[in-house]
This record gives C-alpha cells, structure tokens and sequence, in this order.
C-alpha cells in the first residue's frame, strides 16, 4: 500500500514536473517569437536586451516587492488559510512600504541607505514563506488556458522593457510618465526630499508609486540616468510586475465569489479564466508596462476586494484592512476614492451583518484618512491646501492665481449635459479630434470583451433565482464608480481601470456558470485565446507597427548615449550642451532624458517667459535678458505643443504665440531643428542665448 503511495507521489511529481517544463519552453519562445515583430536591431540583439534587462533592470522592483509580501506577514494571524490570504497580506504591506517610503522621503530622510533598510527589513520577514511555496505548484497538467496565462504574462515583461517613450499611442507615448510620473522621482532625489515643486502641479499628488519609483532608484545607486537609464526600465518592470500580482489577484477573487454565490462551479477554472482575462485586456498592459499609478489601484483594489468578501475574517479587522488598502490606492492615484471606494464599501456592507454596517463604515473612514493623512499634511504645509489645486475656493489658491485655476478645471471638465457624460460610456464622441478624445468610456478598443461580458455577467446573476442578490450587488458595484466616472471627471476611458476586477470576475463567473461542461469549455478556450489575441494585437501596432524599433538600445538612444542616423532632440542637447548650462524647455514638460540642469513648467504653472513679457510687455529684448539673469544658455522651443495650448485655449494671458514668434526671431539662428517629416512643419528647435545675441 505504501509503494503504491509513493509510486503515485512520483508520478504526480513527475507530471508537474512535465507541465512546469513545458509552460517554462512558452515563456521562453513566446517573446522570442514576438520580438520578430518590425524594424530595428538584429532579433537577437533583441532576445539578448531583453534578458539582460529582466536581470539587471528587474532585481530592484522584484526585491521592493518581496518587502512589501514581508511587510504582510505582520498580519498572518489576522487571516485564516483560505483564498487570498497572500492578495491581502500583499495588499497590506504593499500600502505599508508605500507609506514608509513617503513618509520617509517627505522628511528628507530616504538615501541609497534608508532605502535598502526599508527593503531590508520587508525581505527578511518575508524570508520563512519560502517553506510555504513548497510544493506550491499545484498543476498536474498543461491546459490551453495556463498557456494564455504565461504568454500574457510575458507580453507584460516584453513590453515593459521598452524604453519610456516609445509606447502607447492612446498616452501619446507614455506622456504623462515623462512629464511627471518618472520626472519628479529624479527631482526628488537630486533635492534629497519628497515635496512638492511650483514648476510641477503634478507634484502635488499623493504620488506614493513615484516615491516607490525613487526608492528603486535610490536602490540601484545613481539616480534615474545611471547606466543608461536602467532605473527608468525598472520602473516600468515594476508595474509589470504588479500586473502579474493583479492578475493573480483579480483570479484568487473569482475563485473567491465562485465558493461564495456559486459554489456549485468550478472555482479553480473560474480563477485560471479571471487572470487570462486580465492579461487579455489591453488596458491592463498598457497601464502594466508604462511607469504609471493605475496598475497598482487595481493591485490593491483587488486585495481590498478580497477582504470585504472574507466573512471569516473578524469584523472590525475587515474594516480596518479595507479602509487601510483602499487608502493605499487612493495614495497611489487620488481618483481611487471615488471609483474603487463605492465598490469596496459595497461588497463590504453586501459581505457583512447589518448591525455592523455603522461600525465599519466609520472605522473604514478613519483608517482611510489616517493612511492619505501624509499627502494631505504635505500638500497643506507646501500650499495651505490640503488637496492642491483641487477645492481652492473651499481651502486656498496656494501659489497659482485665478487665470491658472480657471485653465487647469476647464482642461480637467468635461462641458456636455448629464445625457451626454452617460452616453460618453457607451457611445463615440463625434466631435472627438483624434482616438482619445473620440473614444471614451468603454468604445475604447483597449478594453476589449471586457465590459460586455462583466455586464451579462452581472445581469446573469441577477436573472437568476439564487443569485439574484449578489447580481444586484454586482450591479450596485459597478452603477457607483460609473455614475462618479460620469459626474465627477473629464471622462478618460483610462479612469475606469479600478473596475476591471469587477468585471473580469463577472466574466469569469459567466463562463463557468455555463451548465454543459463542454460548451463551457469550448466558450472559456475561444475567450481567452481571443482576448489575448486582441491585447497582442494592439502591442503590435504601436509605433507604426514598430514596437521593438529601439528594443535593444534602450533609454541610451534619448540619453545620446550612441550614434544615429538622426537623433532625438534630448540626446542632440545633450550632446550640445556644456556642462555648466542651464536649459529652458519652452511649451515643453518632457525633461526626463535632459542630463543637465533644466528649468520647465507644466502648462498650468508660471511660465518665466511669462513673466518677462510681463515684466516689459514691448521689449523682446529685455524677455531675452530675464532669461539670461535667471541663468538660461539654452532654449528649446516646442512649437506644436505651444500651438496645441494656444488650440486649446491653454496659454498664459501674457504668452502670446505672435509675440514669442517675434522673440524667438530675434534669437538668431537655431542650432537645430526637428521637423514633421510629412509637413516639413517645425516641431522644436534648440536656441543659444548668449550676451552678443542679436535683437530687433
């Protein structure tokens, strides 16, 4: 009897062993496959990058991760072993190493040492899981499913490797991680402190996953230019690691709801399908390979998740867990409050009896706040604004006048009526001037299957006798955020993302509940194996179908770190500036890849060539010297994006496009200049001002 237990032992070992090996030959000739795709380097220069890059750009946010699963533990005892224990002590300690990094960095104290400290202790209370994650591998075989998984998984790690800029066209390459996403870490470790900046409005947000991206940095040694720009990489594995975490995530809760409204399906399958189904959605990549925030609000908006369906969890740590988690997301991306905090306080109170429903609430309250507490503090000493710009009229103007609060509420307002915010979800923007604009809500072809079959999936619980509370539950969870998405917003489709774990378990619950097991899993393979196709797809195309164009030379290119045929123009300013010069970007708020020291401004803040208009409205020539005595050498002027502001209706009062035109022409010839290549329209040009610069 005991061999014939062992020999059964063996052949179960042998068998994972077998899946384990053949899932490993996917991950490796998948992206082998993909990198094929375009122009640019040798393919295998491109295999090559892409291995180095996963080792040398990888170890800092995979180590940052690992902390934050230690920074859990502490509330093991918390959590009976059930579904999702680790999504919830991940969540957990994600938003306790967030906040520790914080904290840390806005007293001035996070260097290469406190960083590694902070990381260091989160590692070594992590380090007795690995007992645990023994024989933890628990497929015995390989299903068409578990391949989805591992190839959607490695689109993550393909696409995250690319340098900052390249990719996605519905963030004009990623605009917003260049302006400010990646751009304030490197202020702030080069000013020793994380704090808000006047140049910079986006400085004023919690920004809790730009401080993690400076703790990295700080990790690796030298700052965000060090070794080619490796940081700027690791920032962008960092999300694609949170997205693999999310996605394992948002499947432990489909497996979760399937034991709790519909026990009587398959779980397991429900799980497998809910994280094919996350990598399925292209939204999800595109958020999951940039160096963004939303990656890690669906991160923990699923864990928060998790722990309000827990009902074996004690009450009022649910409530404390919950409140705490969410506050983690709201610190990552302030939005969370109003589109992932309704869907947590739902389930919650939907999970829970009612004489606890005050109780929770209130202590949710609490915790929440007392979690944000230090972005609010920070923003309120550096402005006496709590919530920078946002609610002046109700705190205070802080450093901005009228005009400036006037432009940044009507570039972030959306000016239809309520019938027209609702049919934005559903329905294309004809007045839309390009993609973005058009196709809001969930006409954005990056969210693909995902919310029609969240929304059967809700309406099938609903029509169902058993299920027909948790349908309206369902129903109420999603009808909260949209309803905020609409009211309260400039109706992005990127800011329904704190939904898609609601929908994709939806989904995932309607495809198991299918009753005839081949039907269902017939439907499970083509929707998977479908949504992948269509995230792939929209990889693919970006950059004119040239995803991979600069794949092997990485942040170097913009750095001027190799030669080209033509370079881009930080690398030629890096190239032509002198070491001891100053640069002024006009119209431009995309430094990250200027080495030197250079002064910018968002649109919304003071120009300093606003103010030297204002200073001598007639006198180009006094503009010039403003400049000179604020210690400016050189000048890149961005006219698309001055004539997209001046479009837009964006610019200063005092900045004029006929005037800076007659400024800029009496700065004499331009050093360079870059061109549309169709139009052969200037798009930026590089002036020198010096003391002998001629004058009208």
């Amino acid at each position: 009897m005991v061999a014939m237990e062992q020999d059964a032992a063996t052949k179960v070992t042998q068998t994972r062993a077998q899946a384990l090996a053949a899932l490993t030959a996917v991950a490796i000739a998948f992206p082998a496959v993909l990198l094929m795709r375009g122009e640019g380097g040798p393919w295998f220069a491109r295999v090559i990058t892409l291995v180095e890059t996963l080792i040398f750009a990888g170890w800092a946010p995979l180590l940052y991760l690992i902390a934050s699963a230690g920074y859990g533990r502490l509330i093991r005892r918390w959590i009976p072993k059930r579904t999702g224990r680790w999504c919830i002590e991940l969540g957990f300690g994600l938003t306790v190493l967030l906040s520790l990094t914080h904290i840390t960095g806005m007293l001035g104290f996070l260097t290469s040492i406190s960083a590694w400290v902070i990381t260091g202790i989160g590692i070594a209370l992590f380090l007795p899981v690995h007992k645990e994650l023994k024989g933890s591998f628990s497929t015995e075989r390989v299903t068409l499913i578990h391949i989805v998984i591992v190839c959607g998984l490695m689109l993550a790690l393909v696409m995250a490797c690319n340098p900052p800029g390249i990719l996605w066209g519905s963030e004009y390459g990623g605009f917003d991680a260049l302006s400010y996403h990646l751009q304030l870490p490197r202020e702030w470790i080069e000013h020793g402190r994380i704090w808000p900046s006047d140049h910079n409005v986006y400085s004023f947000l919690p920004s809790y996953m730009e401080g993690a991206y400076a703790h990295i940095a700080l990790m690796m040694g030298d700052g965000m230019h060090a070794d080619n720009g490796q940081a700027l990489i690791s920032t962008q594995l960092l999300s694609a690691f949170m997205l693999i975490l999310a996605a394992g995530s948002i499947g432990e809760l489909a497996r979760l709801t399937c034991d709790r409204i519909v026990p009587d399906a398959d779980a397991l399958i429900a799980g497998r399908i809910g994280m094919a189904l996350a990598f399925g959605t292209p939204w999800l990549i595109v958020v999951g390979t940039l160096a963004y925030n939303e990656i890690a609000v669906v991160l923990l908006g699923s864990a928060a998740l998790i722990v309000a369906m827990r009902a074996d969890i004690e009450t009022w740590k649910r409530a404390v867990l919950c409140g705490l988690i969410v506050g983690g997301a709201c610190s990552c991306k302030p939005t969370a409050l109003f589109m992932l905090a309704p869907s947590v306080g739902i389930v919650l109170l939907a999970c829970s009896p009612k004489k606890h429903w005050i109780v929770m609430s209130m202590v949710c309250v609490v915790v929440g706040s007392l979690t944000i507490a230090p972005w609010l503090i920070r923003n309120e000493l550096a402005t006496g604004n709590p919530v920078f710009p946002q609610l002046h009229g109700i705190f205070h103007d802080g450093h901005w006048n009228e005009t400036q609060h006037a432009i940044y509420a009507s570039a972030h307002a959306f000016g239809g009526s309520i019938l027209d915010r609702f049919m934005m979800l559903v329905v294309p923007d004809a007045n839309g001037i390009d993609h973005v604009s058009r196709f809001r809500g969930f006409t954005n072809g990056q969210w693909g299957l995902i919310p029609a079959l969240g929304v059967f999936g809700a309406l099938g619980l609903l029509f169902t006798m058993k299920t027909h509370r948790a349908g309206f539950v369902a129903l109420l969870a999603l009808g909260g955020p949209i309803i905020a998405w609409a009211m309260l917003t400039h109706l992005q489709s990127r800011f329904l993302i704190p939904l898609a774990p609601t929908l994709i378990v939806l989904g995932s619950v309607l495809i198991v509940r299918i009753p005839n097991r081949p039907a269902r899993e017939a439907v499970a393979k083509i929707t998977c194996i479908s949504v992948l196709m269509w995230s792939i797809g929209h990889a693919l195309v970006q950059n004119r179908g040239n995803p991979f164009v600069l794949f092997d030379l990485g942040p170097g290119y913009a750095l001027g770190e190799y030669e080209m045929q033509q370079l881009p123009w930080t690398a030629a300013l890096n190239r032509l500036a002198g070491e001891d010069d100053t640069i002024y970007l006009l119209g431009d708020a995309t430094p990250i890849y200027i080495r030197g020291d250079v002064r910018y401004n968002t649109v919304y803040d003071d120009w300093m060539i606003a103010e030297a208009i204002e200073s001598n409205p007639n006198d180009p020539k006094a503009w010039t010297q403003h400049l000179r005595n604020r210690g400016v050498d050189l000048v890149v002027v961005a006219f698309s994006e001055i004539e997209r502001y001046a479009r837009s209706e964006w610019l200063p009062d005092p900045v004029d496009p006929d005037r800076l035109i007659v400024w800029i022409d009496s700065l004499g010839s331009p050093i360079q200049v870059w061109s549309d290549p169709q139009t052969q329209i200037p798009i930026r040009a590089i002036f020198r001002i010096t003391p002998d610069t001629p004058t009208p």
